[in-house]
């Protein structure tokens, strides 16, 4: 496997590439609304960087969410275009994937804004449930009780968890994004 991965569900901004042995990546904080402006040059100049061609991908992986709306749907697209302009294969990571690779047992929580989680128990690096917890509710919640960060560096857990996708077969046609629930615009006029 030789992929190009993207995660832009945070404020942080992290592309990897992974052949079989290698791994090269970069993470930078781009806020909750830089991601589309950074996320091309940080591949061409990862891919640059590191004496690789764009054609030695033959596969892009994306984190599809929950997250931020703005920074799922500019990574889903990115990702979605990539992969139909090189006829590759496709990868899907959740965001609960991602925190539950390496844990035995624990609760994880996505920062769903405006005070609001995105919830999931893990056990053995599996998603085994999901909530949503709103703003008011969150507010008693013990938030110490949730693991918001990966155990590792994000990069080389998206690599981790891409890897046993790629070896099981995990494959999708199409990169559909996980949001949980509707957007704040799509709230506000009923839809």
């Amino acid at each position: 496997m030789k992929a190009i991965l993207i995660d832009t569900t945070s404020s942080d901004l992290t592309v990897a590439f992974v052949d079989n042995k290698r791994v090269f990546s970069s993470v930078q904080s781009v806020g909750r609304t830089g991601h589309s402006a950074v996320l091309m040059p940080s591949i061409d100049k990862l891919l640059k960087d590191n004496g690789l061609v764009v054609d030695d991908i033959d596969t892009v992986g994306v984190v599809v969410g929950p997250g931020s709306f703005t920074g799922i749907r500019i990574g889903v697209a990115t990702a979605t275009a990539l992969a139909f302009s090189l006829n590759v294969k496709r990868i899907a990571v959740t965001s609960f994937e991602l925190l539950a690779y390496s844990r035995q047992k624990a609760d994880v929580a996505v920062d769903a804004g405006h005070g609001n989680l995105y919830v999931a128990h893990v056990e053995d690096g599996k998603v085994l449930s999901t909530d949503f917890i709103d703003g008011e509710a969150a507010k008693s919640v013990d938030r110490s009780k949730f693991a918001f960060e990966t155990a590792g560096d994000v990069a080389n857990t998206l690599v981790s968890v891409a890897k046993e996708k790629a070896e099981k077969g995990e494959y999708v046609s199409v990169f559909e994004p996980y949001y949980m629930r509707k957007s704040q615009a799509e709230r506000e006029k009923g839809l």
